[in-house]
């Protein structure tokens, strides 16, 4: 069970969260390289290291080499961990995200090249082992366990409430809007990536499907069904505004984001230019520039919703008619709390 505390985070609670996103990583790193380590007399001279699309080796290593690279990967998203924990620990969201992130993809190249290289041992020649898609089954579900296991890990906090300071540059005051005190308002759009972005992705899932297929690599061809079902949900929104607050739904019900309209300071809009604010598209933070540090759906460019909360979070979504959005906000907030 993840810890609540408020004020943001102290140092026991950073040190967690350090431990989730960088410690694991290490440990798993670790563990890891010795598994391979210790199998150094059961292996041949060259282990195979890459395999082709047909599933066949095509690469091969030391097992020394395998093992630094392993403990090698796990460092690096250490170090990764560490400074983005450090740089987004005032939001307790995504430094979770963080060390999902970090272990579980630790974890799951991890426990790829220790199962590949588990299949080596006793054998004379590394070139007649074959990539099978259980292996890769495994790998992915070891990844998913530990990110969930860094989720768990890492506690829950919140900061605390902050006087409102000047709209970020480039956000818009909401018009006002009239809402009745027993009136009962909802407005809902839904949100969906097109364009370019849009192509990508399809054009990734295609050819990783086609390419399954050819190769007759089905877990290829699962790969690429899971990155639908992935592209589906996460790139496809829905935007709720009512006297609950702001809601944001995947296409399948997750992932969600909600934010009580007790939570929230004000709402107004703003024009979004993915790739120079946020680096891309999709659920992402906004690490430098006039919106440093907003997180939210980032499906498209143009206007956007920008929630800002009461304890200085801001939350970001690109859709249409953000300008009523923000204007209901502001006014729930008014016929709620008697001002904004």
């Amino acid at each position: 069970m993840t810890e609540q505390t408020t004020g943001g985070p102290g140092r026991g609670v950073l040190t967690r969260a350090l431990l989730a996103a960088a410690g694991l990583p290490i440990a798993i790193g670790a563990v890891g390289a010795a598994l391979v380590l210790g199998w150094r007399d059961e292996l041949p001279a060259r282990v195979a290291s890459h395999w082709g699309a047909d599933g066949t080796a095509d690469g091969f290593s030391s097992v020394s080499t395998v093992a630094w690279l392993i403990a090698g990967f796990a460092a690096a998203f250490a170090v990764i961990g560490v400074v983005l924990v450090i740089a987004v620990r005032a939001d307790g969201t995504v430094t979770r995200v963080v060390a999902a992130t970090t272990a579980g993809t630790t974890a799951f190249v991890t426990a790829l090249v220790v199962l590949l290289t588990e299949r080596q041992r006793g054998t004379a020649d590394a070139a007649s082992v074959e990539l099978p898609g259980a292996v890769i089954a495994l790998a992915v579900a070891a990844g998913v366990v530990v990110a969930l296991l860094a989720v768990a890990l890492t506690p829950r906090w919140t900061s605390p409430g902050r006087p409102l300071g000047p709209l970020p540059p480039g956000a818009t005051e909401a018009p006002q809007l009239a809402v009745g005190a027993g009136e009962r308002v909802v407005w809902t759009r839904s949100a969906a990536t097109g364009g370019l972005p849009a192509v990508v992705l399809v054009a990734g899932i295609g050819v990783t499907a086609v390419v399954g297929v050819l190769a007759r690599q089905w877990w290829v061809l699962g790969i690429g069904v899971a990155l639908a079902v992935l592209a589906a949900a996460m790139f496809s929104i829905t935007v709720t505004v009512d006297e609950r607050g702001l809601t944001v739904r995947g296409r399948f019900g997750r992932p969600r984001l909600h934010t009580s309209l007790d939570r929230i300071a004000r709402a107004s809009t703003v024009t979004v230019r993915p790739a120079r604010d946020f680096g891309g598209w999709g659920y992402r933070l906004s690490a430098v520039g006039p919106l440093k540090g907003t997180r939210g759906y980032v499906l498209r460019g143009g206007e956007a919703l920008l929630v800002e909360r009461t304890d200085g979070v801001r939350t970001l979504v690109t859709v249409d008619d953000a300008g009523t959005a923000a204007a209901l906000l502001n006014a729930l907030l008014e016929r709620r709390f008697g001002g904004v």
